[in-house]
């Protein structure tokens, strides 16, 4: 259910043709509603330093800029009625400071499309305000038969509120207490929004979705019946009558005050908490549902039921409990009223008919509402009514003989019939007046006459007569045209003995202040017929008078002489040919998804210009046309004046690139102004559309259009394809390191097995795109990965060898994938995070493993920009970073009997607070002893008699897998260097600089000694490592 106020039929809202419009940007003409004072401007803000009187009927606009200026009378600010003020593109405030603001209106409503403040006083009468109304320091009084106030209202002391319509809340400060006197007082009205008053509070056959509060006195509802859909809260009384109550919080009570009084007629209906009420309530046999509280104790004499969101309660009265409402609470629907201009056209304006003829004159009218082809009733005046009548021949009906009703469609055909042909002079002019019956300011008066001889223009194809023709402004279109005279028998012939030139005079007829334009016409009679180009570079409505002598003699009515002067007119109606979309901020670039130069991010804002333009060569009639090329050929300036045919030009546009998603996007060109000019929203004769933008990548068909015929032709869509749209920024979403053999960790100087890094792309709003997903390969942008902190030339990897963008739930992602090179992977064609030169912070680390470590800054890097690159908060550092550790592998030296295998302990050593420490991590490094060098220390033993040999994996960082042998079992002493280059164990990131001489680092070594035993005691060599084996 929808709670709608109706104040009968909506009163037309138009505008004379006479009106007075008073532009800011013209400030001398400004000046006239400045009495006793003139305007200055500052910051948006004209102030008058007198008086503001705006007088019936007149307008202020502001064409020049889209941002709210205000208007500020020093003294009183009157508007007469009828008035307008701004427009919903560019809203206008209106103020005062140091008096009061009145608006008087006794039929139409005044349209107000900004902000109303009074420093006094603030009376509104039949008034439409799409804005805030404020009274600093008086009352509001607001009434007629219909206001609407799509705003909030704060008045410093009282309102009246009579017949409006407010979408907004309501603040009013009196603090009165009389029931007569009070603050906040609304009649027959319907309020959407909050009431609350530091005084009275009085409803009357009104309707309000919102809580109503008065923290000083009262609430009383009255009248035949008011709605409320909130909760009432009062410091004084609730007296409701004729009032149906709908509660919306189920955790406070629908009704609070010190006392409660509802009359039965009345209904509540709450979801849990009805009524609060310090006194006893009054509200005997009165329906609620919910419950009842009062501190005074009390007999509940009401029809009580559980709350409507209570499936059961134990204070209901009744046998069913259920609350009896069936349907769900209302809510407040606001009407804002449509804005109304009627117009009429009537065609041709002037007609002449032959006397013989077998047609009579008739006019076509159109009937329009702000430009709309509209229904409505037409008053027709006749010059002459004893000698003529009308005939409907096209309509929706005849009311009166002169009274008439156009089609639904606006269109309306009368002819004119005579009564008696003998009292008709001949070459007479004869009028009809045509007026509106909405707006009888609307007129136009229109002349015919009967002739003997005229000038006549013809269709080639049904050689009918024609009134008007239909051309495009500088194309050049054929134009028939023939001399018909009556005979002495009344028949209508050409006269074929009519050879010449007749003088040819052109006229503008609307625009009415109109440019003539370059107009081109020439006709050559040949036996009384001639077809001749004819060219006019405007566009508009123009009349075309033919005038010349002719020779008579043989035909109807010739004088004596046997000459005659003969005229004939027709009318031209002239259209833009289509409307060009040109650079206005920025050049319009035309790239797509897979070619071409870029444009501009999505999401940011540009604009462009619009201009109607007049016919080129090679052009098609009816087809929409690509205007990328027309941004320098001449305009129609007719097209933009006030009183030009009524259009706006409406601006949209569809995807062509990503083809794959061009259907599926909903979300095209948008604008933070408006898609959408009326025909005088013009600035240096181009139409700006500024602010706009479009959220998505790709490229747009943009397309301009008018909303309706213009002098009943169809312009032609102008269109240009406008691109590349590119993402704004990256973002880095995450990374996954995959460490080699299964580790959870990696050496530095080892190879990763592979890095997976993920990139979303967004507009300039930081939103995620979905159409980058589907652009070509070449026009997305590569991004590499680098060290972005302190150590950026040890990490340094490859290009990725895979890239894959994928539409993932509404957003495009980057999978970037660098793989390790398959064969002799290096820090050179694979990722790894180097060590430090032996010379600099070596050894350095870890990085990413634990509290206590140092942390790198892998992210993003680019070496070429295609478009545009910018990061996303300049955080292009993935939040997960590897965990790096400086390794290497420590042999320890161990000695042995002579002949024995002696075990030879590894251990893998990771850099941690300033020292070497077991990475018990390691579970994963695999050794193999065969892989080694021996050198002799001292032995007397052949060459090659020790050896390494075991292999395995380390278990928590160490190994106890690798023996030390010999084959003859000798007294000698010899150092092993495991073998870690990639020709040996390949394990070249577990070498350390060992030796100090050198910048290179070495294998790791071990010296194992082999003695000999004499009964208890032995030889001990010098340097001998340890003096008990350990096996």
């Amino acid at each position: 259910m929808r709670l709608m106020c109706f104040f009968g039929l909506l009163f037309l809202l138009s505008f004379s043709s006479r009106a007075d419009v008073y532009d800011l940007s013209q400030l001398e003409k400004l000046n006239e509603i400045c009495h006793d004072g003139s305007f200055t401007i500052r910051n948006n803000i004209y102030s008058c330093s007198g008086k503001i009187d705006l007088p019936f009927n007149a307008r202020v606009i502001s064409r020049t800029s889209n941002q709210a200026m205000t208007l500020v009378s020093s003294g009183h600010f009157t508007l007469h009625g009828n008035n307008t003020i701004g427009s919903d593109i560019n809203p206008i405030n209106i103020k005062t400071a140091g008096s009061e603001l009145k608006i008087n209106n006794t039929v139409n409503v005044t349209r107000i499309y900004g902000d109303i403040e009074s420093h006094a006083d603030l009376s509104l009468k039949n008034t439409a305000v799409w804005g805030d109304i404020r009274s600093n320091g008086g009352s509001i009084e607001i009434t007629g038969n219909e206001n609407y106030i799509l705003g909030n209202i704060y008045a410093f002391h009282k309102l009246d509120l009579n017949q409006a319509q407010v979408d907004g809340d309501i603040f009013t400060g009196s603090s009165t207490s009389a029931p007569s006197r009070a603050s906040l007082y609304a009649k027959s009205s319907v309020i959407n929004g909050d009431v609350k008053s530091n005084g009275g509070i009085r409803v009357k056959d009104t309707d309000v979705c919102g809580n109503i509060t008065s923290t000083g006195h009262y609430i009383f509802s009255e009248g035949n019946q008011n709605h409320i859909v909130g909760s009432l809260k009062s410091f004084g009384d609730v007296n409701i009558v004729n009032t149906i109550i709908y509660g919306k919080d189920i955790t406070t009570s629908n009704l609070n005050a010190y006392k409660v009084t509802i009359d039965k007629a009345s209904r509540v209906y709450s979801p849990h908490l009805a009524v609060r009420s310090f006194l006893r309530p009054s509200i005997e046999n009165v329906l609620i549902c919910g419950k009842i509280d009062s501190v005074e104790p009390t007999v509940i004499t009401t029809q009580n039921f559980c709350g409507y969101q209570e499936p059961e309660c134990r204070y209901s009265n009744q046998l069913s409990t259920m609350c009896p409402l069936t349907e769900a609470p209302p809510s407040c629907e606001i009407i804002p009223p449509l804005e109304k201009d009627f117009d009429l056209m009537v065609t041709p304006s002037n007609q002449m008919t032959l006397m013989c003829g077998e047609t009579l004159p008739k006019f076509n009218i159109i009937t329009t509402n702000l430009g709309q082809a509209v229904s409505t009733q037409v008053n027709i005046s006749l010059s002459h009514p004893s000698l003529f009548s009308l005939q409907m021949l096209e309509g929706k009906s005849q009311l009166s003989p002169n009274t008439y009703i156009s089609t639904n469609d606006g269109r309306l055909t009368l002819k004119v019939v005579p009564k008696d042909i003998e009292h008709i002079n001949f070459d007479e002019r004869y009028t009809l007046t045509f007026s509106l019956d909405v707006d009888a300011t609307k007129t136009q008066t229109v002349q015919f006459m009967f002739t003997p001889y005229q000038f006549e223009a013809y269709s080639s194809s049904s050689n009918h007569g024609i009134n008007s023709i239909n051309v495009i402004a500088g194309k050049q279109q054929n134009i028939h045209t023939r001399l018909l005279a009556c005979t002495s028998n009344n028949k209508a012939i050409i006269a074929t003995n009519y050879n010449g030139k007749p003088n040819i005079k052109h006229s503008i007829i609307k625009p009415y202040n109109g440019n003539d334009g370059d107009f081109f016409y020439t006709s050559e009679f040949k036996s009384g017929i001639s077809s001749n180009n004819l060219l006019i570079q405007e566009s508009g409505l123009f009349g075309v008078k033919m005038s010349d002598t002719f020779k008579c003699t043989g035909f109807k009515a010739c004088p004596e002489n046997g000459q005659v002067e003969i005229e004939g007119y027709f009318e031209v109606k002239s259209r833009p040919w289509t409307l060009a979309i040109c650079p206005n901020s920025h050049p319009l670039e035309s790239g797509t998804s897979t070619s071409g130069a870029g444009f501009i991010a999505a999401g940011e804002q540009f604009s462009l210009s619009i201009k109607p333009v007049i016919w080129q060569k090679g052009g098609h009639l009816t087809q929409e046309v690509n205007t990328a090329s027309l941004c320098d050929i001449p305009i129609t300036h007719n097209f933009m004046l006030d009183d030009a045919p009524m259009t706006n030009l409406v601006l949209t546009s569809e995807q062509t690139t990503p083809v794959r998603t061009a259907n599926q996007t909903k979300t095209l060109l948008e604008s933070l102004d408006s898609l959408r000019k009326t025909h005088t929203q013009h600035k240096k004769s181009e139409y700006h559309f500024k602010h706009l933008y479009w959220s998505e990548v790709g490229s747009l068909k943009v397309k301009i259009n008018l909303d309706r015929r213009y002098l009943g032709m169809y312009v032609n869509q102008g269109y240009r394809d406008i691109g590349r749209f590119y993402p704004k920024y990256f973002k880095a979403m995450s990374a996954r390191w995959t460490y080699p053999n299964q580790q959870n960790f990696i050496y530095m100087n080892q190879p990763f097995d592979k890095i997976c890094y993920n990139i979303v792309a967004l507009n300039a709003q930081k939103e995620n795109i979905i159409n980058y997903a589907y652009f070509h390969n070449n026009l997305r942008e590569k991004f590499y990965l680098g060290e972005l902190g302190d150590y950026a030339d040890r990490f340094i990897p490859p290009a990725p060898n895979n890239i894959v963008w994928n539409n993932n739930q509404g957003a495009s992602v980057g999978t970037f994938m660098i793989k390790k090179e398959n064969l002799n992977p290096t820090c050179e064609n694979s990722a790894c995070f180097k060590k430090d030169h032996t010379d600099g912070n070596y050894p350095d680390g870890p990085f990413n493993s634990g509290l206590k470590s140092q942390k790198s800054k892998i992210g993003l890097v680019y070496l070429d920009v295609i478009d545009e690159i910018n990061f996303f908060s300049n955080q292009h550092i993935f939040a997960s970073q590897p965990d790096i550790r400086f390794g290497r592998l420590n042999f320890a030296d161990v000695s042995g009997h002579q002949g024995s295998q002696i075990r030879v302990p590894l251990l893998v050593e990771t850099w941690k607070q300033k020292q070497f420490i077991p990475n018990t991590d390691d579970n994963t490094t695999m050794f193999n002893g065969k892989k080694h060098t021996v050198t002799a220390l001292w032995s007397s033993s052949p060459e090659g008699n020790a050896f390494l040999s075991g292999e395995g994996i380390m278990l928590n960082g160490k190994s106890l897998q690798l023996s030390a042998n010999q084959i003859k079992p000798i007294r000698e002493q010899v150092m092993f260097h495991l073998n870690l280059d990639p020709n040996g164990n390949d394990l070249p990131w577990l070498k350390y600089d060992w030796d100090k001489l050198t910048l290179e680092e070495e294998n790791p070594s071990s010296v194992v000694t082999f003695g000999v035993h004499r009964g208890n005691d032995r030889i001990i060599y010098r340097g001998e490592p340890g003096m008990i084996e350990d096996n």
